[in-house]
């Protein structure tokens, strides 16, 4: 449907959280990499696992549930289906996604960082507050130390 090289941006803002396997990951990154022009750039956004973990698993006390549906892996991992909602990836699984394709890493972003665990407070922020939050943010979003505990990273690649 849509002719090979075409585009300078692609975005895949969605659909990697919704594919179950890296079959169907790959075929979404080659879509990508087919219409987007040599040196164009692809931005794939992906949900993390351990964010999942710490906020969901724990955060809203499902551990019991989760652990009686046999959804964790025993280094914690989810385990998701497609009758589940999202598909959670670190950045290994990410990595081994873009080995399969002609890609550069040019980053991977947390880009909702830590907002996600302090969100109670954040609309409760004077200006002054808000605007060290967001240089707390910018200063932090790339450390790749911490892109694992962001609900959403978004990997920045050039095709080759």
């Amino acid at each position: 449907m849509l002719k090979d090289n075409t585009y300078d941006i692609t975005l895949l803002l969605g659909p990697m959280y919704h594919l179950y396997s890296d079959e169907d990951k790959i075929t979404a990154l080659k879509e990508a990499v087919r219409i987007t022009k040599q040196g164009g750039y692809i931005l794939v956004a992906y949900c993390m696992n351990e964010a999942t973990v710490i906020q969901y698993v724990f955060g809203c006390d499902k551990l019991k549930s989760i652990m009686e549906l046999n959804m964790l892996t025993d280094d914690w991992k989810c385990i998701s289906e497609p009758k589940d909602m999202f598909e959670m990836v670190r950045v290994e699984d990410i990595e081994r996604l873009n080995a399969a394709v002609p890609v550069e890493r040019i980053k991977l972003v947390a880009t909702d960082g830590a907002s996600r665990y302090i969100r109670d407070h954040l609309d409760s922020f004077d200006d002054e507050t808000f605007e060290k939050w967001l240089s707390y943010h910018f200063a932090t979003c790339e450390r790749q130390d911490l892109i694992g505990a962001t609900n959403h990273s978004l990997d920045i690649l050039r095709k080759l």
